[in-house]
């Protein structure tokens, strides 16, 4: 009898893995294979992302905005990919390896596996301490989750705003056209 369970891979072995540019994640030993992009999700995370860091230009406090394909470690054993992020720090342009600074603030762009960006993606990152998540859809709603346990979910309708961010706005209509 055979055995058809994974294998697991460590920490240690997840940045020895062949190098490539597929958004692969480390989830408690299992790597995780997002699927490819569309256009439209491409588009959608460049809107927001470009955003961010309009927004980050105007701070005076250290702003990093990143965005995938790049590791953050949210735990040992948990190195995602989120779409976008934001952290409270500036980070040097040779900065190696996986980024051990939990983001304040990560974004998803909803792709065919919803439940996984939604909800375990959202879990990790709750754990680990993220203060705000953002998922959109390529129809353009969006949920802005905080709170404990990132677990209060709110969808702005016109605005996406965030206290956390102030002065930020990002207008939801032409993520609609």
């Amino acid at each position: 009898m055979s055995s058809l369970a994974p294998r697991l891979v460590t920490e240690g072995e997840f940045p020895s893995l062949p190098e490539s540019m597929e958004k692969l994640e480390l989830l408690d030993g299992e790597v995780i294979l997002s699927p490819s992009p569309s256009y439209r999700q491409q588009w959608v995370l460049r809107q927001i992302v470009r955003a961010l860091e309009d927004w980050a230009a105007t701070q005076t406090r250290d702003v990093t905005v990143g965005m995938a394909p790049l590791d953050v470690r949210f735990a040992p054993g948990r190195i995602l990919q989120p779409d976008a992020f934001l952290l409270f720090a500036r980070l040097p342009p040779d900065y190696a390896g996986p980024i051990s600074i939990v983001p304040a603030l990560c974004v998803e762009v909803l792709s065919s596996n919803r439940a996984y960006d939604r909800m375990t993606k959202r879990l990790v990152y709750a754990e680990a301490g993220v203060a705000e998540l953002w998922t959109l859809a390529v129809d353009g709603v969006v949920e802005r989750w905080r709170g404990e346990h990132l677990a209060d979910c709110e969808t702005p309708e016109a605005t996406l705003t965030s206290a956390l961010l102030p002065g930020f706005a990002f207008e939801l209509e032409p993520l609609r056209a």
